[in-house]
């Protein structure tokens, strides 16, 4: 039985194991396969676990909005039966977990939180999610988005509001913000989300859980948004949501790798960070910027850390930065990043972009105005800007010969309050008590991001009133184990999760 969940409506009971086991609500997936294999417990507690905290907290916190406990069950039981007979699928054999909205599952509704497409069933799984499926996890739902993917919140008029356990008053975070939610509050082991301004990276910051943006091209996304999705669209990339950075890993390669038409040629061999120690890694730290100021709470928490690390005796570049002007690629980005996603929008949508680009000045650098330059570019401008994206990833290739990875603020901001008001671009964030365009933030996922370079978050530390921050680990090209890795380390230093009180 397919449940959809919307608003705060309680959902409807599904039959299957009576839940038990609830210290595995927060266990590691590497926890959870160990006392698989020592057959301590077995899949169908764990999606029983699973199970529990869903009844319990998703009413409140409408972070899983599509689900099947009883399709759960089945496979956890067909996992469990594999496991006795000595088939293991893999590092996530019989683990549950959950998947952002926007990810095709078969026989599922597919939104993007657009009313126009509650009808929008998918004939096959996404990539990822099929990915998932032969390495032996056991899917349990789907998790709620913003409409079209368009914001740091989740909230839309297909499944309601999505809010951050740490307080209820506050966001998760967004587009993937009901993929956080569901791992931080225990109602899945993991999830999958995607980026391309932030999606996966402000989550884990507004939630206090580990995420990781894989290098783009990394992980294929056919079967990822509407009508289904390219499989490798430009800066969108697929990546996993976690409560360590080790689960990270593990989830990671299970779905990264070639198509199945070029895996005939192609062979995925990541290479790996052998660092056993943070004093061995050579660490840039970068804990504001002029072009996108954070509060001091958050900038806090960088440099906190980056004391701590010179404290372990590593290597620390303060203020470290790409050689590059930060005005031009955030001017660059927001164009890109509107040129990727204007498929979104519908004719009438499209119709009134033209004409409001059509105003917009020579020079204007506000998002507001961008974003329609954007999203009604010629193809040949589009191209025109590709020299610069170079430029960017050159400058970024001379940092990686100085530093192993960058260390930099994910958001201006911890989780910030919710607010459904206007469009995201008509609204502003109190940073150090000046009001300031919510959008000015998107500069922390652009700098990065427009090269596709891959981003892990870990926890940082917290604020005053207790809310998670979550430090940005920037690696070049490729060396997504070594981000990953930096966090294993960082976590193993006791920058951990913490389950919300």
């Amino acid at each position: 039985m397919i449940n959809s969940t919307a608003g705060a409506r309680a959902p409807e009971a599904a039959s299957g194991s009576t839940p038990t086991a609830p210290e595995w609500h927060y266990a590691t997936i590497s926890a959870a396969q160990e006392a698989l294999r020592r057959r301590e417990v077995t899949s169908t507690d764990l999606v029983a676990a699973c199970e529990a905290v869903w009844r319990n907290a998703n009413p409140r916190l409408n972070a899983v909005v599509v689900s099947d406990f009883d399709r759960a069950y089945a496979v956890a039981r067909t996992r469990d039966a594999e496991l006795r007979a000595g088939r293991v699928r893999g590092p996530l054999h019989g683990i549950p977990f959950t998947v952002k909205e926007s990810f095709d599952v078969k026989d599922w509704p597919t939104t993007v939180g657009d009313p126009a497409f509650v009808g929008n069933i998918a004939a096959r799984h996404a990539s990822v999610v099929q990915r998932l499926v032969d390495a032996g996890a056991v899917l349990l739902g789907k998790t709620n988005v913003p409409i079209w993917l368009r914001d740091w919140q989740s909230y839309n008029d297909v499944y309601g509001t999505t809010r951050n356990p740490h307080d209820t008053s506050r966001t998760p975070g967004g587009s993937s913000g009901g993929s956080a939610v569901a791992v931080c509050a225990g109602m899945a082991f993991f999830d999958v989300g995607s980026d391309i301004g932030s999606s996966v990276r402000n989550p884990a910051h507004y939630c206090g859980i580990f995420s990781h943006k894989s290098t783009h091209g990394l992980v294929p996304l056919d079967g990822h948004g509407l009508p289904g999705g390219m499989t490798f669209p430009d800066i969108n990339v697929a990546g996993p949501l976690a409560r360590s950075a080790g689960d990270l890993e593990s989830v990671l390669c299970a779905i990264a790798g070639p198509t199945a038409d070029a895996a005939c040629a192609v062979r995925l061999d990541l290479p790996r960070c052998h660092a056993t120690d943070l004093s061995q890694i050579r660490f840039g730290i970068l804990p504001n910027h002029s072009i996108a100021e954070v509060d001091a709470e958050v900038e806090q928490c960088i440099v906190a850390l980056g004391k701590d690390l010179e404290r372990r005796g590593a290597t620390v570049v303060w203020d470290a930065r790409p050689p590059l002007d930060a005005g031009e690629l955030l001017r660059v980005y927001t164009l890109m990043l509107r040129a990727a996603t204007s498929g979104y929008l519908g004719d009438d949508a499209f119709a009134a972009a033209i004409s409001a680009a059509a105003e917009v000045p020579a020079h204007d650098m506000r998002y507001g105005a961008l974003q329609y330059v954007g999203a009604v570019m010629r193809h040949r401008d589009w191209l025109k800007l590709q020299p610069l994206r170079e430029r960017f990833a050159a400058a970024w290739r001379a940092l990686f010969e100085q530093v192993d990875v960058l260390l930099c603020p994910v958001a201006a901001t911890p989780a910030f309050a919710l607010n459904e008001e206007g469009a995201p671009w008509q609204r502003t964030l109190n940073v150090n008590g000046q009001a300031q365009p919510l959008t000015t933030q998107i500069f922390w996922a652009g700098h990065s991001g427009l090269c596709g370079l891959p981003s892990s978050v870990a926890p940082a530390g917290r604020t005053a009133q207790g809310l998670p921050v979550g430090v940005q680990i920037v690696a070049p090209l490729y060396h997504d184990l070594r981000s990953i890795h930096v966090a294993r380390l960082l976590e193993a230093a006791g920058y951990t999760f913490v389950p919300p009180a």
